[in-house]
């Protein structure tokens, strides 16, 4: 039975006005007690009363004085508390960029625009989830070169996915404007799912590594709220819904649902989440995610090479900590540089490209390296997409021939169905209405745009579309199977003498090599 002398137990040691107490911008109430912010009406803030009360007097407190020193700190708050921000794992403070390691001494790794630092009880908010895990501290003083040690465990196909990986976790650190979506795809045995697993550790240790993709947004939402960078396993299909919440994801967005056991009151999840997604082959298809990911691909493993994970986890906990303190060096030069940058020509993610070419004086690559790579990933998936969406392939075909094309969306589609094969079972996709076609049009414009295509729809008394070559002047006319042998004596006359050896068409490998490379230099955004 409880004695009298726990009576002023909650009013002494909680009492509102000698506590931190304070609401976000939703209004909901936190604390901020023995280091660790909690949300007052949570499990986590209960089991903390509990326990105090048990210390104190070695006997747990009954549940309806706990529940009434919860709802009065509920109330003091939404009244009287002001307004401040929480965040989890990663904060920006001042002028300042707070890491949360999740250490019971409530330790942050603190980066300026001069100094990269580990304090404790720092100035942010940060609140934890039951599946958030301990990382170790970085190495201080780290060096550019610490980052190719990533190529000891992650086998990256060319040297520009090698670039774009990195230039994908620093942004995850930045925590203005968006995180672009990150997808990892290769054939089985190119550790896409190992990759997950450090990216995890480097930068979000967390109890649950890889999730399924979810199918609605509400089951989104909740993942996006107790994990920062989310890894996806798997995935064989990206739906039109899934896309959408992806793409809200990426640069903010808020859910709300009802409030259990009411009428009318609503709950508020707002989150803003890097994601990870891969798969074999598992590419968006839709063009404005396609606009928010970095694409990186990688290579299979070969047998001889391959280590177990005992073996993998035990050399990368050595060269974690270089690796983590090299991107914090990176995020430092960031902050330092970001409002000189004066690059124009950014991506659709601007803050991301704004944020790694402020650091790339710290980066294992030359100036203006990350935006070349930038341009040639933009041109393989304008390419791709445009390959995978029959509307667009029609509209590309039905423009080869013709500067400009302008009627209703009624004609368009009966000219753009003369366009392709006409078994429609090929194209299970293709509008079959022309207000359809005129939604999907909507969707392709911005790549038709950057293949030369200029889509408008006007209202003059009738709607009608126009579809103009914008650079008309510069494409060739295809070739004529009956000018074909012409052409290529043509094309012979102006190769010297000697270069090409006697019998079938050769390309030397190297010159092939060379001039792939030319070819692509030229192609080439709160909790």
């Amino acid at each position: 039975m409880e004695g009298k002398k726990d009576n002023g137990f909650f009013k002494e040691n909680f009492g509102p006005e000698t506590l931190d107490i304070f609401k976000t911008a939703a209004g909901v109430v936190y604390i901020t007690i023995y280091g660790m912010t909690m949300a007052v009406l949570s499990g986590m803030f209960q089991d903390l009363l509990d326990k105090q009360h048990f210390k104190e007097f070695n006997f747990f407190p009954c549940d309806t004085r706990v529940k009434k020193a919860i709802k009065t700190l509920d109330k003091y708050g939404r009244n009287f508390a002001p307004v401040k921000k929480v965040f989890r794992r990663f904060a920006s403070v001042g002028a300042a960029i707070y890491i949360d390691l999740c250490t019971p001494d409530f330790a942050a790794v603190k980066i300026t625009e001069d100094t990269v630092t580990v304090e404790h009880n720092p100035k942010a908010k940060f609140i934890r989830s039951k599946a958030q895990r301990t990382i170790s501290a970085p190495v201080l003083k780290a060096l550019p070169k610490y980052f190719e040690l990533l190529n000891r465990y992650i086998p990256f196909k060319t040297e520009e996915d090698f670039v774009l990986f990195v230039s994908w976790l620093l942004g995850c650190m930045n925590t203005d404007g968006g995180y672009p979506v990150l997808f990892l795809v290769g054939e089985q045995g190119s550790a896409k799912s190992t990759t997950c697993r450090l990216i995890k550790d480097l930068l979000d240790a967390s109890g649950v590594l890889l999730r399924n993709m979810p199918k609605t947004e509400k089951e989104l939402m909740i993942a996006a709220c107790n994990d920062f960078i989310l890894c996806f396993d798997n995935c064989s299909k990206i739906s039109d819904m899934q896309s959408d919440n992806l793409c809200k994801l990426a640069t903010g967005t808020a859910f709300t649902t009802r409030r259990l056991y009411s009428t009318a009151a609503e709950v508020q999840l707002v989150s803003k989440n890097p994601c990870v997604i891969n798969g074999i082959s598992c590419l968006p298809t839709r063009q404005d995610l396609l606009d928010r990911s970095i694409i990186v691909a990688l290579d299979f493993i070969a047998p001889e090479k391959r280590k177990t994970d005992k073996e993998l986890m035990a050399s990368w906990e050595y060269d974690r900590p270089f690796i983590f303190g090299a991107l914090c060096q990176a995020v430092s030069t960031a902050l330092k540089n970001y409002d000189s940058v004066s690059e124009r020509d950014l991506p659709r993610m601007a803050d991301f490209a704004k944020w790694v070419i402020a650091a790339e004086e710290n980066l294992p690559w030359e100036k203006g390296q990350f935006m070349k790579t930038m341009r040639n990933l933009r041109s393989k998936i304008v390419e791709e997409a445009l390959e995978a969406d029959p509307v667009a392939m029609a509209v590309l075909k039905l423009m080869e021939n013709r500067a400009t094309w302008s009627g209703s969306a009624t004609v368009l589609l009966d000219d753009l169905e003369a366009c392709i094969d006409q078994d429609r079972k090929k194209y299970p996709g293709f509008p079959k209405i022309a207000n359809h076609l005129s939604r999907e049009l909507e969707r392709i414009s911005a790549f038709l745009r950057e293949k030369g295509i200029q889509v408008e729809r006007r209202h003059s008394g009738q709607r009608f579309i126009n579809i103009t070559r914008t650079l008309a002047e510069d494409v060739e006319e295809p070739f004529q199977n009956g000018d074909i042998a012409e052409q290529m004596q043509s094309v012979q006359a102006t190769i010297p003498s000697g270069y090409l050896p006697a019998g079938p068409a050769y390309v030397p490998e190297e010159a092939n090599g060379e001039e792939d490379s030319e070819i692509e230099e030229n192609e080439v955004s709160d909790y």
